[in-house]
């Protein structure tokens, strides 16, 4: 039993607890509801052209895909799709529709031209990333608006890096390697220096290039390292001019990036 001298001291403190409780449990709920708030509405899907760079893998076989595609203010879309599937390479043309999921959300289809694309919007409206719906499929999409500028020879200038993962044909099997390149870009000319990891095999070779438009942002790349080698690529230069995606369409090697104008994300 405690001392009687100790109880008012004792009642004391359990009321001040009381008070602080009832003072910051508001308070705590509040943090509690401002946290579970919605994320600040965006603006309604945006007309315009946009550039698509998809990667992943369908039915364990590695997926690299690069689409130029418009949309329409009626919903109405045409575009454009280069496509790998293991070493099988194709490209076509192709319509479709897009329409609003309502939030922050938006959805393409694309009929019998290909899978179907849900998406992400940021505020201003514009898709930034997709998932690709298509069974046994699983590939992600970044999404780049194409502002409507020409591409020329003084679209992209200067020095570019890149980032990038791919896979190499072994036999019936397919083996990851990562890549990382820094190169100068000028009147569509390029050369550089590209970093490689094969299964932990490092590998350092010059190279250089030349992109050849076909229409508009559209072309081709054609590079050959210090070594002989070359490799051919479908190109999409972004007409910002901060950058360009390719997609590999030879050979044993699929590798689908977004390279960046140095100093851009």
């Amino acid at each position: 039993m405690l001392p009687h001298r100790l109880l008012p001291y004792r009642l004391l403190l359990l009321r001040r607890l009381t008070l602080t409780c009832a003072v910051t449990a508001p308070a705590i709920a509040w943090q509690v509801v401002r946290a579970a708030d919605p994320p600040a509405a965006c603006a309604a899907p945006q007309p315009g052209q946009y550039l698509v760079v998809a990667r992943g893998s369908r039915a364990g076989v590695p997926v690299g895909r690069l689409n130029l595609e418009t949309w329409q203010a009626d919903g109405s879309v045409r575009g454009r799709r280069f496509l790998r599937v293991g070493r099988s390479y194709s490209a076509s043309s192709y319509e479709g529709r897009w329409s609003s999921l309502g939030g922050c959300g938006a959805t393409v289809s694309r009929g019998e031209a290909g899978p179907s694309s849900q998406l992400l919007l940021n505020q201003a409206g514009r898709p930034r990333v997709g998932l690709t719906m298509a069974a046994d499929t699983v590939v992600s999409e970044r999404w780049i608006h194409q502002p409507d500028t020409a591409c020329t020879a003084t679209t992209l200038e200067g020095t570019v890096l890149s980032d990038q993962q791919g896979f190499n044909a072994k036999d019936a099997d397919w083996v990851a390697n990562a890549v990382i390149q820094r190169e100068v870009w000028s009147n569509w000319g390029m050369a550089g220096l590209a970093l490689s990891s094969y299964g932990g095999k490092a590998e350092v070779a010059a190279y250089q290039g030349r992109f050849t438009q076909e229409e508009g942002c559209l072309g081709r790349i054609r590079q050959q390292d210090a070594k002989g080698v070359t490799y051919a690529y479908v190109a999409i230069l972004r007409s910002d001019g901060q950058g360009y995606a390719y997609l590999q369409t030879q050979g044993d090697g699929l590798t689908v990036a977004l390279l960046n104008r140095e100093g851009q994300s």
